[in-house]
């Protein structure tokens, strides 16, 4: 009888050690507080109540920042302070940028704009299985090598770039997040969270990984280890216009907006789930492609307008809502926040001079003009209502459209024309070929060096490297030898095959950079 007694007492105590690891290994609010630790929950910080404090609204892009997507990022957070959040600062927005396709003059004038870049990999490459899959030594030069180009190439502080979004959302679980925190991360914006599936219902705030994280893993594999201070900013999902299904994207809604109507109250909707709850952050994730239809971007301008005239709305970056997370500010207070504080100057972007990459050709019907442009900002380009808002330095190339290629017409030097590329078949001459279903090279050459080739897409050039066109060509499946039809972007790809007496044929238009 004693040593049953004994053994009991045993189990018990075994039990409450147990008990006592669990609760020390769990988040709590007495052993998480700001401004370092935040538990993920729905309760505001700082413990106001909702009309207390700001909403924030955190309008994030993804991928590359060129000519596609130049002109709405100037409609939307104009430079000219037209668009102002209640502190009198401007409106702004979170880039995360990946390399390919990118200028990197763009993105030092974004960021001297006030808008924050972010990193987005090196490659984003496909497929999407990689990114779960990703050794370390691969992964490190994704994220690693990614901040020194958007520190190097667009002159952008080290210490500026503090976020990280993963390609297709896709986590890499501990190695991904091993990575981030030696590197001086402050958060990442990669783990998806399929809730509230309504639009009536509060919001999940951003938090920290002190200790581990504890939520649903959506898309596997998740973190399990613990990251002191490292921030979480849920890709929380919002509800199609209809409010029937969910999006983490904006443009990846199955229920598409089909007019101007529909796409702003595809916004709005989910703009009031979190004003009228608990006013976590609104997390509004797309890519550009999305603006490419007219609708949308009205849509999304008119949203942003109707924001700025609400005196407790702030269109404002990740990173600076995570410092009011870090310090919360009631309303009657965030005019002096020092952290949301700016240079109240217009154009600020004018002293960040560097100069664009040309701008692509459209492609237009034999016997139409068009002109190409070096475009130049700076000192010298203070007149944003100019049409003519380009300075030559150097004359660009004229170019000629033959069956529908554009051509690079070179001058003629001791009676040799120079460089002047032929059309064959209605195929590009400097194309080579493909051997084993593999695309070899597809570049032009130009005095003896591989140029990068662009193929049209909706009448404007764009550029693809090699290497994506080889990924492109594996992940459709294709059986011919080269792709028909149109190729975009790593945000939206439309592989459409060649049949196999057009597999040497290349219809898609191609120019030459």
């Amino acid at each position: 009888m004693k040593g049953e007694v004994v053994f009991v007492l045993a189990v018990f105590l075994h039990v409450a050690i147990e008990t006592v690891s669990s609760v020390e290994n769990r988040c709590t609010a007495k052993n998480c507080k700001l401004p370092d630790c935040r538990c993920p929950g729905h309760n505001i910080p700082g413990g106001y109540k909702p009309e207390q404090i700001p909403q924030m609204v955190l309008i994030t892009f993804d991928d590359a920042v060129n000519w596609e997507n130049w002109d709405y990022y100037m409609k939307l957070f104009p430079p000219d302070r037209s668009r102002l959040n209640p502190n009198g600062c401007p409106v702004a927005s979170t880039l995360f940028v990946s390399n390919n396709f990118t200028d990197y003059c763009m993105l030092k004038k974004l960021h001297a704009r006030g808008l924050e870049i972010a990193d987005h990999s090196v490659s984003h490459r496909v497929p999407h299985s990689w990114w779960g899959q990703a050794s370390d030594e691969d992964l490190r030069e994704e994220i690693v090598q990614q901040k020194k180009n958007l520190a190097e190439l667009a002159q952008i502080p080290v210490e500026d770039i503090r976020g990280w979004r993963s390609p297709f959302l896709q986590p890499t679980g501990d190695t991904m997040f091993n990575i981030l925190y030696e590197n001086n991360f402050t958060y990442d914006a990669t783990m998806t969270y399929p809730f509230p599936r309504n639009v009536y219902s509060p919001v999940m705030w951003p938090f920290t990984l002190d200790y581990s994280y504890t939520l649903v893993c959506n898309i596997s594999p998740c973190p399990k280890n613990q990251y002191p201070g490292f921030w979480i900013l849920p890709v929380v999902v919002m509800m199609d216009y209809r409010e029937h299904l969910p999006c983490a994207y904006v443009d990846f809604c199955k229920n598409a907006p089909r007019n101007q109507d529909e796409a702003f109250q595809l916004l709005w909707k989910n703009f009031l789930r979190n004003y009228r709850t608990n006013r976590a952050p609104m997390y509004v994730n797309l890519h550009s492609v999305w603006l490419q239809t007219k609708f949308n971007l009205d849509a999304m301008d008119e949203f942003i307008e109707r924001l700025t005239s609400m005196d407790d709305v702030y269109v404002t970056t990740v990173s600076k809502a995570i410092e009011w997370m870090r310090n919360p500010t009631p309303l009657t207070e965030i005019q002096n926040f020092e952290p949301w504080q700016c240079v109240k100057k217009p154009n600020i972007e004018d002293d960040a001079f560097c100069s664009f990459t040309f701008k692509p050709i459209t492609t237009l019907a034999p016997g139409q003009k068009t002109t190409d442009h070096t475009h130049v900002h700076g000192e010298e380009d203070k007149d944003r209502n100019r049409n003519s808002n380009t300075i030559g330095r150097n004359k660009p190339n004229d170019r000629l459209v033959a069956n529908g290629v554009s051509q690079n017409i070179r001058p003629v030097a001791n009676g040799v024309s120079q460089n002047i590329r032929p059309v064959a078949n209605g195929v590009s001459q400097n194309i080579r070929p493909v051997a084993n279903g593999v695309s070899q090279n597809i570049r032009p050459v130009a005095n003896g060096v591989s140029q990068n080739i662009r193929p049209v897409a909706n009448g404007v050039s764009q550029m693809v490297t090699v290497q994506q066109m080889r990924y492109l060509l594996q992940t459709a499946g294709c059986p011919c030898e080269l792709l028909h039809g149109t190729l975009q972007t790593a945000n939206r790809r439309e592989h459409v095959c060649a049949t196999s007496d057009d597999c040497l044929l290349l219809t898609t238009n191609f120019e030459v950079q």
